[in-house]
C-alpha cells in the first residue's frame, strides 16, 4: 500500500535556515551551514498566501 507523502517544514535551531521535505520519502536533513540535524517546525497542509 502506498503511503501518503506529507510536506513538512524543518528549521536549523542554530542559524534558523528552513527547508521543506516530504516524509516518509525523505529523511530530515542536516543544515548545510551548521552541520547539525534540523528540527520539525510545521506540517504544511495548505498553500499559504502572504
Amino acid at each position: 500500500m502506498r503511503e501518503k507523502k506529507e510536506a513538512i517544514e524543518v528549521i536549523c535551531p542554530k542559524c534558523k535556515r528552513t527547508a521543506i521535505v516530504y516524509i516518509p520519502k525523505e529523511d530530515i536533513p542536516q543544515c548545510r551551514d551548521c552541520d547539525i540535524m534540523m528540527i520539525f517546525r510545521e506540517l504544511l497542509t495548505e498553500g499559504k498566501s502572504y
